[in-house]
């Protein structure tokens, strides 16, 4: 059991249940079959499924299915598919449920509760490379055991082959030994746990491998798969906090001052000072013609924008030493004697929207700002 002071992921059902994992304050884990996995469940049911869970500093988290298939509250999720995931919710892999949240909270109970009332699917029949192996190694054990001699041999020999001719396509597909470059190099990225890679031919020879991985280590795995391969190729694939980069980095080139960070593999949630609608609409087609692969993209324009932060006095929006004069109409007043009254433009850009006893009121790019005098 994992000593842990914030946010655990634990093990409701199975016989790793009680087990727990201390959680990032703000990143993703991986959760499967594979022992590259950060939380591991060896179990025949759990084989081919890869989940992401995502969880933020605001106490949220949400889940991506990147190979296989999850369940949450009996809905059904498959590979590609991303969900919020609430604490104490449980979801499933292969008929092991978990859930995470604080790990001395009462509501653990509930989550038990949730997890036993949901049934376990039945454990998915052996894929076509074990029953391709299994047929092959039945068939030569079965062959000698009934024939001995030099003529058991020649007739066990025929054996195999007759069952090898039966055999031979779905072991070969299964195994992986057919096909063009393409398909061999897509079928050992799916199964070392990068289904979500496309691969396709190059025309300068070879193939090339695209898409976006979690992280970094993954993309050194893709590299691994292709070395391993013995085919040459070439790997163009951006981890998730690259492709967040490159929304940011996009809405720059509109003049929108904008932060990024990654929402699951190819979600990205943006920051950005506010903007009109014309803006925003320029901006979310931008990222869709020029960022195919970017999926779900939440614009939040809450981002204060350098200028508002450097603007501290009525002074730094009339660039001279400056009052504010009260009366009908209030005005500021420069040392030069310059005066500027509601609805004027200060040198700064901003627009004098109103003077109060203690503040004044002004606009800029339709973001408002109140300045305390």
């Amino acid at each position: 059991m994992t000593e842990a002071t914030g946010p655990v992921l634990r093990v409701l059902t199975g016989r790793l249940a009680g087990t727990e994992k201390a959680l990032p304050a703000n990143g993703t884990v991986s959760i499967g079959h594979q022992f590259w996995q950060d939380v591991v469940i060896r179990d025949p049911a759990t084989k081919g499924v890869a989940v992401d869970l995502a969880v933020d500093g605001d106490g949220a988290a949400q889940i991506t299915v990147l190979s296989g298939e999850a369940t949450m509250l009996g809905s059904e999720l498959e590979a590609g598919r991303t969900a919020i995931l609430p604490p104490y919710v449980p979801f499933s892999i292969g008929g092991v449920a978990l859930a995470w949240g604080e790990p001395e909270s009462e509501r653990w109970g509930e989550a038990g509760g949730l997890a036993q009332a949901t049934p376990a699917p039945a454990l998915p029949p052996p894929d076509a490379k074990d029953q391709a192996l299994a047929v092959l190694k039945e068939a030569g054990s079965d062959v000698r055991g009934v024939f001995r001699g030099r003529r058991a041999w020649a007739l066990g020999a025929a054996g195999v082959l007759m069952v090898g001719a039966a055999t031979a396509l779905p072991a070969i597909d299964a195994l992986g030994l057919r096909g063009d470059e393409a398909t061999r190099v897509d079928r050992a990225l799916a199964a070392a746990g990068l289904p979500a890679l496309t691969v396709a031919p190059d025309p300068a020879g070879g193939v090339v491998v695209t898409g976006v991985v979690a992280r970094e280590a993954e993309r050194v795995r893709a590299q691994d798969v292709l070395r391993d391969s013995g085919l040459p190729g070439q790997i163009s694939v951006q981890t998730s906090a690259e492709l967040a980069q490159s929304v940011a980095a996009l809405a720059r080139t509109q003049n929108i001052q904008a932060q990024a960070r990654p929402m699951g593999r190819t979600g990205v949630f943006l920051r950005t000072t506010p903007m009109r609608p014309d803006q925003r609409a320029r901006l979310e087609q931008a990222v869709r013609t020029d960022l195919p692969l970017a999926g779900r993209l939440l614009l939040r324009e809450d981002l204060v924008s350098a200028e508002d932060l450097a603007i501290r006095s009525v002074a730094d929006l009339t660039k001279k030493v400056s009052s504010v004069i009260a009366g009908e109409p209030a005005y500021i007043q420069t040392v030069d004697g310059a005066r500027y009254f509601p609805g004027a433009i200060l040198p700064s850009g901003h627009r004098l929207l109103a003077i109060q006893p203690d503040a004044v009121h002004l606009e800029k790019n339709g973001r408002q700002l109140r300045l305390a005098t």
